[in-house]
């Protein structure tokens, strides 16, 4: 099955007008991403100025913390209540593809999420002393490929929902999980056993982070920031792989009431 560039753009201005009056979404993801994205980082230059390596840690783990929220968490609640509305089942009774159906709203959350990276960016190189990226298109392509492989995970994660209303619930444990792999709650895995930071280090926030920090490295070339981000980025292909496998098998169109 191919995906239609043209249903594939009908489908995602669909769920950009949906996610824009969901008043819950824009709380949740929209309020949230931007006050902690840029407070907490905002905050800790006050506290600890003269520290750019701490600020810029500190940017990136919350930004990545947040980014699953705005995705993975965002894209389970959203497709589990679509698939209990029986939404989903209209839709494809349309004649759409399931693949454009899916990358509809997947896209619609990636588009979204790198729409509030920016955002918190901008606000945090003219607020702090946070400096620019040396390499801003790696810096684009870590939170655009950090955000799609979470959103696939968001929507191979809605198998293992039974209801819409447990979805976020649920979703907390990979917060949780992948917070702390990316450090967007501080050195906290610097006080666990070794092999935790290394559990850690495979989680795709981890990944995230670790490309985004090549992107703001003082000193690199094109063929150094691809040696360093060729790591993160098979962490993230194979993370991406694993959610279209569990998709493709799995995934339910419809609630198991109906």
């Amino acid at each position: 099955m191919t995906v239609s560039a043209r249903d594939l753009a009908v489908v995602t201005r669909f769920n950009g007008r949906l996610f824009w009056r969901d008043r819950t979404a824009l709380s949740t993801s929209v309020a949230l991403f931007l006050l902690l994205g840029t407070g907490m980082p905002l905050m800790m230059d006050r506290i600890q100025p003269g520290s750019p390596e701490f600020l810029l840690n500190m940017h990136l783990g919350v930004l990545a913390t947040v980014l699953v929220v705005a995705t993975f968490q965002q894209t389970a609640v959203t497709l589990s209540a679509r698939r209990d509305q029986l939404l989903l089942k209209r839709m494809r009774a349309t004649g759409l593809g399931d693949r454009d159906i899916l990358g509809g709203e997947v896209a619609n959350l990636v588009l979204q999420s790198t729409a509030l990276t920016a955002v918190v960016s901008v606000a945090l190189y003219a607020l702090t002393s946070l400096p620019v990226p040396r390499d801003p298109l790696l810096y684009l392509f870590a939170v655009v490929a950090g955000a799609l492989v979470l959103c696939l995970l968001g929507a191979a994660f809605t198998v293992v929902v039974p209801r819409s209303e447990l979805a976020a619930p649920m979703a907390m444990p990979f917060f949780l999980l992948a917070g702390l792999g990316a450090g967007g709650f501080g050195p906290v895995t610097q006080m666990l056993p070794g092999w935790v930071g290394t559990v850690l280090g495979v989680l795709p926030t981890a990944a995230v982070t670790d490309m985004a920090r090549v992107a703001y490295a003082a000193r690199g070339g094109l063929v150094d920031d691809l040696g360093a981000a060729a790591v993160p980025t098979l962490k993230l292909a194979l993370w991406a792989a694993a959610a279209l496998l569990v998709i493709a098998r799995r995934f339910r169109w419809e609630s198991r009431k109906s």
